[in-house]
């Protein structure tokens, strides 16, 4: 079984306070990220936060519609300072429903677990994916690619068709049912296949 974490978000004027529980321990105090922190995700890729001796990375994954919170939880003085690091992942769209909620409120949910998880991924392409294959170098670079991509909470399938660019993509998702997000896998840089690299575009 998986060990999720529990976490306890209490959203107070100006101040969100984080605390988290898991089977092995629990944060060694609340933690404080300012709202306006928060809402600078919608225009920020990631915010570091830091709060007394500890830190917290957060980072919005639009594409999953998660958030991704790193923390560094540290305490101490300036002689000794101990701690630990831990990662949860949060549904974006929720937590910024409860930001906007009534004061003070307490949200509490579970971290997501999608350290393994991926969609599944339907090739639907013919022409650009028998020319990537052929490659070896743009081969290596689509599988690379594809591993590290694609690992959404909510996604259960990515059809991934010909584009119009030489060995890129068109992928469409699939999330409880119905449509989720579509765009293009590319491949930039041409001119020098060594060089070269996938990127996605929504």
């Amino acid at each position: 079984m998986t060990d999720k974490t529990l976490v306890y978000m209490t959203f107070r004027d100006g101040c969100v306070g984080l605390r988290t529980v898991s089977r092995s321990r629990k944060s060694p105090h609340r933690f404080c990220i300012p709202c306006q922190e928060l809402e600078g995700l919608e225009h920020k890729p990631e915010v570091i936060v830091r709060d007394i001796y500890s830190f917290a990375k957060l980072r919005q994954d639009a594409y999953a519609g998660t958030v991704e919170i790193a923390l560094t939880w540290l305490e101490g003085n300036e002689e000794s300072v101990s701690g630990y690091q831990e990662a949860i992942t949060l549904p974006y769209g929720r937590m910024m429903e409860c930001l906007h909620k009534s004061k003070p409120f307490v949200w509490k949910t579970l971290s997501i677990d999608n350290s393994a998880k991926q969609a599944q991924i339907v090739f639907k392409s013919r022409k650009n994916l028998h020319a990537a294959l052929a490659d070896g170098v743009i081969r290596c670079k689509l599988i690379w690619f594809l591993r590290g991509q694609f690992r959404w909470a909510y996604a259960e399938k990515i059809e991934i068709y010909d584009d119009f660019v030489p060995y890129s993509f068109f992928f469409r998702e699939t999330r409880n049912g119905e449509a989720g997000s579509s765009g293009g896998i590319i491949l930039h840089g041409q001119e020098d296949m060594k060089t070269a690299y996938y990127s996605m575009h929504t």
